[in-house]
C-alpha cells in the first residue's frame, strides 16, 4: 500500500480492499459483494501491508472481519462460568462487565452501565483489551472467591463480540497475560462497588495481587477449606 491508497474493509462482506486515497468521502460499489461503500480513513488504525483482496478471518461473522492475530484453536476460555464475574479493561480502566444476572454484558458510559447490545454502534473496534475472570464457589448457602485469572481479548474487532451474546467473546481470547497496576485497581473497584467486598476481604491472596505491582502473573488460586 502506497501513500496514495489507503486499506478500508467492506462492512457487508468483510472484505480488504485497498482504495485510491483521492475517493475519499465518496461511494463506490465494493468489487467483491458490490454493496455500496463508503470510503472512509479509518480512525486510529494503523496502515496495514497491502494484501490482495480476501475473506474474513471468521467466516461467521461476515460483517466484521477478523484480524491476524492469532486466535487460540484451544481456548483458555470457551465459554463464560455462570458462577464466576468477568471484568473487561482497557489500559487504565474497567469498560466492561458481566455477572449470570440476566443482564449480558454491560458497557461503561458516562451516565453508568448499559447493555454492549444496546450500546453495539458505539463499542470501540480496536485497542488493548484484558478479560479478567473471577472464579466463585458455592460453600453451602454462601460464595467463597477461589481464583482469578486474566486473558488478552484481540486487539482488532474484539469487543464488537460484546453484543453477540453471552459467550461470543471466548472465541476473541487469544492467550493469557499479566494486569498492570491501573487495570488491578480497576479490577478490584469493580468487585468492592458492583459484586463482593466481603468475599474479597475472605480472599488475602486474591486481595494482594489485585493490589500488588507485578504484571507478569496471569493466574491466581486461593485455597478455601
Amino acid at each position: 500500500m502506497t501513500q496514495e491508497t489507503i486499506r478500508i474493509v467492506c462492512p457487508h462482506c468483510g472484505s480488504k480492499i485497498n482504495a485510491k486515497r483521492k475517493l475519499l468521502g465518496e461511494i463506490r460499489p465494493c468489487p467483491k459483494c458490490k454493496e455500496p461503500l463508503h470510503i472512509l480513513l479509518p480512525e486510529n488504525v494503523e496502515a496495514l501491508p497491502s494484501m490482495p483482496l480476501d475473506e474474513p478471518d471468521n467466516p461467521e461473522r461476515p460483517h466484521l472481519p477478523g484480524n491476524k492475530q492469532g486466535v487460540l484453536s484451544g481456548r483458555p476460555l470457551e465459554r463464560l462460568n455462570r458462577h464466576s464475574r468477568y471484568v473487561i479493561c482497557n489500559r487504565s480502566m474497567m469498560v466492561a462487565c458481566w455477572s449470570n444476572d440476566g443482564h449480558g454484558w454491560r458497557w461503561k458510559t458516562n451516565v453508568g452501565l448499559v447493555s454492549a447490545n444496546r450500546y453495539k454502534d458505539q463499542l470501540p473496534s480496536h485497542g488493548e483489551f484484558v478479560l479478567t475472570e473471577v472464579n466463585l464457589r458455592e460453600n453451602g448457602p454462601e460464595l467463597q472467591l477461589t481464583g482469578v485469572r486474566c486473558l488478552q481479548i484481540a486487539s482488532h474487532w474484539g469487543l464488537n463480540y460484546l453484543a453477540d451474546g453471552d459467550d461470543a467473546i471466548c472465541t476473541r481470547i487469544t492467550g493469557f497475560c499479566g494486569l498492570n497496576r491501573e487495570q488491578k485497581f480497576a479490577v478490584r473497584k469493580t468487585l468492592l462497588e458492583f459484586y463482593m467486598p466481603e468475599l474479597l476481604e475472605k480472599a488475602p491472596k486474591i486481595a494482594d495481587f489485585l493490589s500488588n505491582d507485578d504484571y507478569r502473573v496471569s493466574e491466581i488460586v486461593q485455597e478455601t477449606p
